[in-house]
């Protein structure tokens, strides 16, 4: 190979990977910031759920959203969430939520940890306190992000 080729070739690779590591660097700041909007959405999912903030239930959860609830059972669509708010089903004196992973493929962002709840109603017992492990599944629609999916359950043997 003559020598002119030789140096043209290293000069293309070296501003390839060049490229290649720039366009890496630029794409971390973004991810990690949209990670972070994750997070921020899924704790205030579960702020509106615990205040029983319609306007925020159905900002949050998309109405055909489905969810496979703590009690065996399926909830749909974020008429679903608030109408178990309205009748009980959901009603509690603490809500705390820890997110433990959030994986971000395309539109979808999928969020994994654990939640701790203290029932108020008398169903479970007032001041009942359960621990569960739960999954998100987000959409982005436009620029909004959604749950469109959600599996909650409470963790036996504690």
């Amino acid at each position: 190979m003559k020598p002119i080729r030789i140096i043209t070739l290293i000069a293309l690779s070296a501003a390839v990977a060049s490229v290649s590591v720039h366009a890496q660097k630029r794409t971390a700041a973004p991810r990690a910031s949209l990670e972070q909007t994750i997070r921020n959405l899924d704790l205030a999912a579960a702020k509106a759920v615990l205040e029983h903030d319609e306007r925020g239930v159905a900002r949050y959860f998309a109405v055909n959203s489905v969810t496979n609830n703590p009690r065996n059972g399926l909830t749909k669509g974020s008429a679903g969430v608030i109408d178990a708010a309205k009748t009980g089903l959901i009603e509690y004196y603490k809500f705390e939520r820890v997110v433990e992973s959030v994986q971000i493929i395309g539109n979808t962002a999928i969020t994994m940890g654990q939640e701790t709840i203290v029932m108020k109603n008398q169903m479970d017992g007032p001041g009942a306190t359960y621990n569960r492990r739960y999954t998100n599944v987000w959409m982005r629609t436009g620029r909004t992000w959604q749950i469109v999916a959600r599996h909650a359950s409470v963790i036996c043997g504690q």
